[in-house]
């Protein structure tokens, strides 16, 4: 090859490498600008997030103020109402002073013939619950029913002056009773039993079964068949029963609340009757010595049963046909009845309710065991002269 065609190979391979060379470089600025573009645009992009997340997490703050102080100013209103009941309370107990029996010389009070250890006003409703749980739900929420209840509570409590230490109270009841949906720990502290005795300063037997029920329908430790387990020294007896049974139960299980028609074993209608009946003639017919309280606590309203009765809506019973039954069956057996489901009280739909007392929509936790202690012995103080 001569030196001229030598040449020419040289420049062409230059001219190549340097067009190669350009072509690499404007690709390489290309990708260089791409990159410096994303990069400002994923900045502006995370610089916006940052922005919007600021924005709402300010607004979640000023909403979290804004509910805080709506509810400070509802508990505060719920406070003032509470302070107002009671004083009307009050003045009406200190009217009816001069009607109150005075106590033998043992210190006993005669209530119907028998001497009794706490001085029962006898002129107190069975039933004192005047409205129905819509009639409530459209005044009030739960939350605020309840707050306003435990407002009220407190109140009683505080200006209680009774001496409850020679009394004894028995409680039948199943898992609500037992104090479920805590740990073992908490459950031996905070079940509502064990609360009432440390606010009245007296001895509370417990006997809530977990799963009981009732009526011997299902065999889950049935009351019907557990009642005679109260003992005869009791000053107060309670029975917390028929959360179970509305889970479950179809129209035929249910029974007839007409009392010629309910008579059937294995219904809750029938069973139930047996059983108040069955504790008339043990505590107020056949027990002589001493006067025996008898009270029945209408469960709360629970969410569960809404569940229940939605799989098989014509042949499940909804709740409120069993807090009926309730309040239709028990006053005649010579049971007071307190009826937190009318009361709308730590009723589960109240999403308020179900976060902060009873978080599996049945059981409360510790707080809302407190609650419904203090209402319990609110309502026994409130029963007493």
């Amino acid at each position: 090859m001569s030196n001229g065609q030598n040449k020419n190979t040289r420049e062409n391979v230059i001219r190549i490498m340097c067009f190669l060379l350009g072509v690499l470089l404007t690709v390489g600025a290309v990708l260089v600008k791409d990159r410096v573009v994303n990069n400002i645009k994923a900045d502006k992009e995370e610089i916006e997030e940052s922005r919007i997340r600021e924005e709402e997490s300010e607004e979640a703050s000023a909403e979290e103020e804004s509910t805080e102080e709506e509810k400070k100013l509802t508990l505060d209103m719920i406070a003032l109402e509470a302070e107002s009941k009671f004083e009307e309370m009050k003045a009406s107990k200190e009217e009816a002073t001069s009607e109150v029996a005075e106590p033998e010389e043992d210190g006993t009070y005669m209530v119907y013939g028998k001497p009794s250890k706490l001085n029962w006003d006898t002129s107190f409703p069975a039933l004192a619950e005047e409205h129905d749980l819509e009639w409530h739900a459209a005044r009030k929420t739960s939350y605020e029913e309840t707050m306003a209840a435990n407002a009220f509570d407190k109140k009683i409590i505080e200006d209680c002056d009774i001496d409850f230490s020679k009394v004894k109270i028995t409680i039948l009841g199943d898992s609500i009773t037992a104090g479920n949906n805590m740990d073992e720990e908490d459950q031996e502290k905070y079940n509502y039993p064990k609360q009432l005795a440390d606010i009245l300063g007296c001895e509370v037997v417990n006997l809530g079964i977990g799963g009981s029920v009732i009526s011997r329908n299902a065999s889950n430790y049935p009351m019907v068949e557990r009642w005679q387990d109260m003992e005869n020294d009791s000053d107060i007896i309670i029975i917390f029963g028929g959360t179970n049974d509305c889970l479950y139960m179809d129209k035929w299980m249910f029974g007839n609340i007409e009392y010629d028609l309910r008579m059937n074993k294995g219904t809750f209608c029938g069973d139930l009757d047996e059983m108040v009946s069955g504790c008339k003639w043990k505590f107020h017919d056949e027990i002589e010595d001493h006067y025996v309280k008898m009270i029945y606590i209408n469960p709360m309203c629970t969410i569960l049963n809404d569940a229940v009765y939605a799989m098989d809506p014509g042949n499940m019973v909804e709740q409120h046909t069993f807090a009926e039954a309730i309040n239709e069956i028990v006053p005649p057996y010579e049971f007071d009845v307190i009826d937190l489901y009318n009361q709308n009280f730590l009723n589960s739909h109240d999403p308020q309710v179900n976060s902060e007392f009873i978080t599996d929509g049945v059981h409360p936790n510790p707080e809302g065991y407190r609650i419904l202690a203090e209402h319990l012995a609110s309502e026994i103080i409130q029963r007493i002269n």
